[in-house]
């Protein structure tokens, strides 16, 4: 079902928002190391004080537990907007459980963090490169370094370390149709898997190139999306290969959209200055489909957009020869634009377990959650601008309920029950009864259950 939602001054106001909490963090001035988590009266339940200017959004995981990028202390080696390279993670009660420092001549990361199922975090960092390396790859018209994008997943290992287990570079999927006698020359419009280094507008102060703001990871497909502001475009790559693969054509993009021209196809240039974009998280309404603000500086108003992308069964996406990547634009599942709700930068929107969205106006401080029909639910206006606000239901402050190896059916006991699991799964590869995590469930998996037999405590 469509639904086309284009409300101005006159909006009708519901009485059904979702309840749950709503966790911010101011991004300048003297509390942009504070954290609040706040319910639908605007009470204040929780707040962090981290160390250093906050570097994107703060985001809970079960338990109340908070991961906050930050700026990390000491000499920066490029700054730019939303510079971090500091992530710590404390208790809901605010006891620091991590901090954990990446920032040097190589790698600065900035604006946006996605927790991984794994417990492995990932994160989006400036890769620098020196302004003849640029060139020699077929950049024009430099006069300054150049800060490509790499995104990295860290596992954390002890109260402040933690190892790069995954990483893309951009710079490993770039083309340019300047010279032949310069690396990765080909016909842009042929080639929409890789990036026309000459396009994007180049931050001179800085060399960012992209300026990529936000990432989500879909475990489901295992790949992994993001935006970038100047392109005018979001990106999805693949994670379900190894970082060797991603430094070659499995790395390549899988899919791209917003501006068909960066590619160099005929299509309408549709996002400006992009912003937030996430997958809808299984089990929601839309679950699958992609969620984004389009800042919208060519109508001055902020466009909520959720959209199908053209995924393929085996995780590919659909293009033709010659056209852009869909869906052709307006062909959305849900769209709201309003006159009063423009951020020219920030801002972000997410989906809700009961169908709203709760879409965030970082420069105008105010959160806004709509129904499906646009209609507000509910507003709470920040004494503070914010990147954008992330609502969760209050089960996300429960405490972790540990299970042990073998208890499929986390009834806190292993016994016959799982038995009958694994041998109802046997031979599957998405099963709980996998307890060794190999693919499969096997002889090798009801070894292990016997071998747990018995209470987890």
């Amino acid at each position: 079902m469509l639904f086309n939602v284009i409300l101005h001054a006159s909006v009708v106001f519901a009485l059904a928002p979702f309840d749950g909490v709503t966790l911010f963090n101011p991004i300048n001035g003297v509390n942009a190391n504070r954290t609040e988590l706040i319910d639908n009266d605007g009470n204040v339940l929780q707040q962090w004080i981290g160390a250093e200017q906050i570097a994107g959004t703060p985001y809970l995981v079960q338990g109340g537990i908070l991961l906050r990028p930050c700026r990390a202390s000491g000499t920066i080696p490029m700054e730019g907007s939303a510079t971090g390279g500091r992530i710590q993670k404390f208790s809901f009660e605010g006891e620091l459980l991590w901090d954990f420092t990446l920032s040097n001549e190589h790698t600065q990361p900035h604006h946006d963090i996605c927790q991984m199922p794994n417990g492995n975090l990932l994160l989006i960092a400036w890769d620098h490169k020196t302004q003849s390396e640029a060139e020699n790859a077929g950049r024009l018209n430099l006069n300054t370094e150049f800060w490509p994008e790499q995104i990295l997943e860290i596992m954390p290992i002890g109260p402040t370390s933690g190892e790069i287990v995954w990483e893309w570079h951009l710079w490993d999927h770039i083309i340019q149709d300047i010279s032949p006698a310069l690396p990765n020359y080909g016909v842009i419009s042929e080639h929409p898997e890789k990036l026309d280094i000459n396009k994007g507008t180049l931050l001179q102060d800085n060399g960012d190139w992209i300026h990529a703001n936000a990432l989500d990871y879909n475990p489901a497909l295992d790949q992994i999306v993001f935006g970038s502001n100047t392109l005018d475009e979001i990106f999805i790559i693949d994670h379900g290969i190894t970082s060797e693969e991603a430094a070659g054509a499995q790395g390549d993009f899988l899919y791209r959209w917003g501006n068909p021209g960066n590619y160099e196809r005929n299509g309408e240039h549709v996002l400006y200055n992009v912003h937030g974009i996430n997958w809808v998280d299984d089990g929601l309404l839309g679950a699958g489909n992609l969620l984004l603000i389009n800042n919208s500086y060519n109508d001055q108003a902020s466009d909520v957009i959720e959209f199908v992308p053209p995924l393929r069964p085996d995780g590919t996406y659909d293009i033709s020869p010659y056209d852009p990547y869909g869906p052709t634009p307006g062909e959305y599942v849900f769209y709201y634009e309003s006159s009063d709700f423009f951020g020219q930068n920030l801002c972000g929107v997410y989906r809700l377990p009961n169908g709203n969205t709760l879409a965030t106006n970082g420069p105008g401080r105010e959160l806004r959650e709509l129904n499906s029909d646009g209609e507000i639910e509910w507003q709470h206006f920040t004494q503070s601008t914010i990147m954008r606000a992330v609502k969760y239901p209050h089960s996300i402050l429960d405490p972790i309920i540990e299970t042990c190896v073998g208890d499929t059916n986390q009834d806190g006991s292993v016994n016959v029950t799982d038995v009958l699991l694994a041998v109802g799964d046997w031979g599957q590869s998405d099963s709980p009864a996998d307890v060794n995590g190999d693919g499969i469930v096997n002889v090798s998996d009801l070894l292990t259950i016997i071998d747990a037999w018995g209470s987890c405590q």
